[in-house]
């Protein structure tokens, strides 16, 4: 090699197996081969050649000419003893150094002067030769012949001088083999003559995979040869994406591999599938290929952060689900420090974790829901469905490759417990979601919270089947096992803190099943992500009708500040504000609800939801075999601890869920789904003591009463049938609802006062549904016949509940009609901001008015429904005076004197009709008419019976038809009735006289009838007046201290000297009366 002239220089030393990369500069090309070798290190390659310059020709050649030094000595040491201890660079990619295992091509060299008639190679040989030097020759499109500037189909060839020079220098033939190709690699790709090194390798892997899988014979060189320039091109890519200084290229901006990647796998400069089946084939034994990849994905991730669904998103969902085709490579990004990073914060999770932009995506995002629905309030509503529409489809693609995306990762072995480490992640980490103010920018966003609530149903889906054959694999004891879901902080179904954490303290053994993982994360994911945007929609349309009647305000105002134009603008930009607000508002509300109205997610989401409910169930009434035997009511009196202990949002999502179908899409509620959702509705209304939330027990109520809405083709809705007409709701269900009729008096919130008319009213509509039924009315009988003390407390509750709606109403009638003459006989000169005052004081009025006369309407008819079915239930001598009095009372609002003061215009927008009320209140007396007590009691009235205001009732009714003839004589009939008790009642009253003290009840002032002493004041009243007290009210009232009406005691001595005291008064006084009649004179 000292024979060459200076230019091109001499190799260096065969110690080295990197090339030299720059023409001026050895110390540059130190470097790289330090840097390749430290990457790669290992021993050096086997590759075997007959001489000693056949062996330099088969290690890396430089890729452009030598520098202009002074020559390298030639080493000492030969190079067939050195060649064993060089590093091999290619040991940490997988390349094989065992050279008698591998299918190699042996080249031998030819003597300078061959003999044309002493050939050695075989003519099979030479073919061969002649094979690979054109076959590596259209691989990677370079050349030794620097005229031949194009192949055959026109693509532009390289020039390799310096590989050209190193077979020169070596009196080897030129020609291309793979011994070699090493360092014409890296010769080529670093002249960047068809694009940077790695667009030029990635072009060259694509054609030697295409070539390998046309060589039908795998046994053969052919075969061996490409096989080997495929594993060397894989290789270099690797170097070009991981290390481009060494082909003298800068680092780029961006990740490489990531931009390769996005092209997609048919692009030509993008990463084709058989590329990414080497790497997973290799990664294994090279951590360089793991780092590259995983890194390239972070990249592809972190770029996806920053798009919506408005932006192309979909290259970033093709490049994972490639990607993911890949178990080594699934398990290998499961791995990276991205995929569950420590210590993130809720509202990262979806941007700094590796699946959390993927997760993001969603309709729901504030960008895409302007773009879809902006300007809505000019929009035809079908334009508005058709937006949601496509706001469905292009979501529920979506989440079908987000299902593929997680079921890989949970399929693969070495990546199932991190993915379910994040999805616990993106629920933990949120529990601030269901705070009662929710603060935006610390919370993970609805669209991606949803987004994993759906995937979670959906990889629940193979153990929901419908006969529960899996129910028992769900295993409480899974909150005992350091579970996955953190529970710490959540409020418990019916159990204090400190017994929730002795109970919870006590860890359970044995490891928890992939079911039981996936149904407690589920069941929390639900929490805080599809009840949570539930919320939220909830809350939007409050804030949009808060700020409509704002800027109602606002908006007569902007005369005041024409004077000064600074003001103005001012004015003119917060109105602009509320404006924006509200549009923004709006386009949220469609796309949440485009999102909550998917029926086929909703349907899983169901799906989910009658487990829960079964295995609650199942969990509060230990020993039974629910469902496939019936439920039994009510609950064991000892109350499972397991169930107690559990987190409420198990009972808060099945009420969520159902609130919102039943309210919203109730034609996809299944028949079974019917009879579970009423089961679990009975049993806890029934058992109320075994939820402590009263509001969640509300909740139960209400989907009851959605259920009884009447839909297209369900005139009883949903759950009208099943509640009609089911053995398990004709058994429980009226006891149900008195029990939370009487419970919901005492609610213990702040707003119970108002909220018990809300929940009696839901009542009262289910029970309008089922009342036809007479099993429903037997069961009330019963109630009154053998659970007398339950049914008196029920129905002192709905007529005090009469008695005051109705008084509400009038009362808030009588504001509307006093205010509205006011304001329209109001002087010319009335001062604006009392004419303000007056409007609102209307305005307030008016709306008192609707929401009670709502209410008094149901109530009244409820009642009459009642007494037509029991009167002599409601003639009780407990509740028959109670109810007397109320009818006299409201009878005398309807018809008395003051009835002028329910006349307003427009009553009908206030739901009031009098005339319908008076019939109303008509009924109930009729219905009561064969009742004697309920006679006196009325007679007795001295408060509000008048007999003329009967026979003013009367004249109505004739008036406007109200009643049939036979009606009217009845009403006739009882009035005279009446009369005659009052007579009758006076008489006795006045022969009574004075009533002593002792015998005088100290709260009504009456003669009392049942005396009774109270235990601890001692004080005696009436047994009747004291429990009427107490129904309302459970303290003794004369020192506040709790009193049942089982504590009082009778005072039999006293009762006979009433009741003595009484016979003898009456019987003097009929003596006296007798006595005093002069017999005629006999004149015969």
């Amino acid at each position: 090699m000292a024979d060459q002239p200076p230019p091109p220089p001499p190799p260096p030393e065969q110690d080295s197996a990197m090339p030299d990369v720059a023409p001026d500069a050895v110390s540059d090309a130190d470097k790289i081969r330090a840097k390749r070798l430290a990457k790669l290190g290992g021993p050096a390659s086997g590759a075997s050649r007959p001489s000693p310059a056949a062996k330099e020709a088969a290690l890396p050649s430089s890729s452009s000419p030598k520098p202009t030094e002074a020559p390298i000595p030639a080493p000492a040491p030969k190079p067939e003893v050195q060649a064993p201890q060089t590093p091999n660079p290619f040991l940490q990619l997988g390349l094989k150094t065992d050279t008698p295992s591998k299918s190699r091509i042996t080249i031998k060299p030819r003597p300078a002067q061959p003999s044309s008639t002493g050939a050695s190679t075989p003519a099979q040989d030479v073919n061969i030769e002649a094979w690979e030097d054109r076959t590596l020759s259209n691989i990677f499109r370079i050349t030794m012949d620097e005229s031949h500037t194009q192949d055959t189909h026109g693509h532009k060839l390289y020039f390799v001088s310096g590989a050209k020079g190193d077979l020169e220098d070596d009196g080897s033939p030129l020609r291309f083999t793979t011994d070699m190709l090493d360092s014409v690699l890296l010769e080529s790709a670093s002249s960047q003559s068809q694009g940077s090194a790695l667009e030029y390798l990635l072009g060259c892997w694509k054609r030697v995979s295409k070539i390998l899988k046309s060589i039908p014979n795998k046994t053969g060189p052919k075969y061996g040869i490409v096989k080997e320039a495929r594993r060397l091109c894989f290789s270099y890519c690797m170097f070009a994406a991981t290390m481009p200084d060494m082909f003298g290229e800068e680092a780029p901006a961006g990740n490489a591999l990531a931009d390769r990647l996005l092209l997609g796998p048919d692009d030509e400069r993008g990463i084709c599938y058989d590329f990414l089946t080497e790497a997973s084939q290799r990664i294994a034994e090279d951590d360089t290929i793991r780092e590259a990849l995983v890194g390239a994905m972070e990249d592809v991730s972190r770029r996806l952060a920053s798009v919506s669904m408005n932006g192309d998103y979909r290259p970033y969902m093709l490049v994972l689900r490639v990607f993911i085709r890949f178990p080594p490579l699934v398990a290998a990004m499961a791995q990276s420090e991205t995929f569950l990073p420590a210590d993130i914060e809720a509202q990262h999770i979806e941007t700094h974790t590796f699946l959390g932009p993927f997760f993001r995506l969603s309709p729901m995002q504030a960008d895409v829901a302007l773009n879809y629905f902006s300007g809505s309030a000019a929009i035809e509503k079908g334009l508005i469905a058709n937006a949601q529409r496509a706001v469905r489809m292009t979501l529920q693609t979506h989440q079908e490759e987000l299902l593929d995306i997680a079921n890989t990762f949970i399929k693969n072995k070495e990546s199932r417990d991190r993915i379910l480490d994040w999805f616990a992640l993106t629920v933990n980490k949120n529990h601030k979601r269901r705070a009662m103010q929710v603060d935006r920018k610390h919370v993970s966003s609805d669209g991606f919270m949803v987004n994993v609530t759906v995937i979670l149903d959906r990889l629940c889906e193979p153990f929901m089947d419908a006969t529960f054959s899996k129910i028992d694999r769900i295993e409480i004891e899974y909150l005992r096992r350091s579970p996955r879901v953190d529970i710490q902080d959540e409020t418990k179904i019916n159990a204090d803190q400190k017994t929730s954490d002795e109970f919870y303290s006590n860890k359970a053994s044995g490891a928890n099943n992939f079911i039981s993982e996936v149904f407690f994360l589920t069941v929390a994911a639900h929490h805080y992500g599809l009840e949570a945007a539930n919320t939220k929609l909830t809350s939007l349309q409050k804030d949009v009708k808060y700020l409509e009647k704002e800027l109602v305000k606002l908006e007569p105002e902007r005369h005041r500040y024409m004077t000064s134009q600074a003001q103005l603008q001012v004015f003119d930009n917060h109105i602009k504000k509320v404006k924006d607000e509200i549009a923004k508002a709006k386009c949220s509300i469609l796309a949440i609800r485009a999102v909550l109205l998917d029926e086929t997610t909703q349907a899983r989401s169901m799906q989910l939801m009658r487990y829960v409910i079964v295995w609650l169930l199942r969990l509060a009434s230990p020993g039974t075999s629910f469902p496939k035997k019936e439920l039994h009511l009510p609950l064991p009196e000892e109350q499972p601890v397991e169930f107690r202990c559990l987190p409420e949002y198990f009972v808060e999502d099945i009420v969520g869920n159902f609130k919102f179908i039943t309210r919203e899409m109730p034609h996809i509620v299944t028949s079974t789904q019917c009879e579970e959702l009423v089961k679990i509705c009975i049993a806890f209304l029934r058992s109320s003591e075994y939820i402590k939330n009263p509001y969640l027990k509300s909740g139960l109520v209400t989907i009851l009463f959605h259920g009884v809405w009447p839909i297209h083709g369900r005139p009883k809705g949903v759950l009208g049938d099943t509640l009609f007409a089911h053995d398990f709701a004709m058994q429980h269900l009226l006891h149900a609802l008195m029990k939370f009729y009487i419970e919901c008096e005492s609610t213990g919130t702040h707003t119970q006062f108002y909220d018990k008319f809300n929940i009696r009213y839901e009542i009262f509509q289910v029970i309008k549904c089922i009342w036809p039924n007479t099993v429903y009315r037997d069961n009330l009988a019963t109630e009154a016949r053998v659970n007398l003390e339950f049914f008196v407390q029920f129905v002192n509750l709905l007529l005090n509940d009469v008695t005051f709606v109705l008084d509400e109403s009038f009362t808030a009638f009588k504001e509307i009609h006093e205010v509205s003459r006011a304001l329209k006989n109001a002087p010319a000169d009335m001062a604006q901001t009392e004419r303000q005052v007056q409007e609102e004081k209307l305005s307030a009025a008016q709306g008192k008015a609707k929401s009670y006369m709502q209410l008094t309407n149901e109530t009244v008819a409820m009642l009459k429904l009642f007494t037509e079915a029991l009167a002599d239930s409601f003639t009780k001598k407990e509740v028959v005076v109670r109810l007397a009095h109320m009818l006299d009372y409201n009878l005398e609002a309807l018809v008395g004197p003051k009835k002028s003061n329910l006349k307003i215009e427009n009553p009908e927008d206030y739901g009031w009709n009098p005339r319908n009320m008076i019939a109303e209140v008509t009924d109930v007396y009729l219905n009561l008419q064969g009742k004697q007590s309920f006679i006196d009691s009325v007679a007795t009235d001295g408060r509000s019976y008048r007999p003329e205001y009967w026979d003013e009732a009367y004249k109505i009714l004739e008036r406007f038809k109200l009643k049939t003839p036979e009606q009217m004589e009845q009403w006739q009939y009882m009035a005279e009735r009446i009369k005659t008790a009052k007579h009758q009642a006076d008489m006795e009253e006045a022969d009574l006289g004075e009533i002593p003290e002792a015998y005088e009840d100290p709260l009504m002032a009456t003669l009392m009838e049942d005396p009774v002493t109270l235990p601890i004041s001692k004080q005696i009243v009436d047994r009747s007046t004291i429990q009427s007290h107490l129904l309302s009210d459970p303290h003794d009232p004369f020192n506040r201290t709790p009193l049942k009406i089982e504590d009082v005691i009778p005072n039999d001595a006293l009762k006979e000297e009433i009741q003595n005291w009484k016979a003898n008064l009456l019987a003097q006084k009929m003596a006296e009366r007798n006595a005093t009649v002069v017999e005629p004179m006999d004149t015969t």
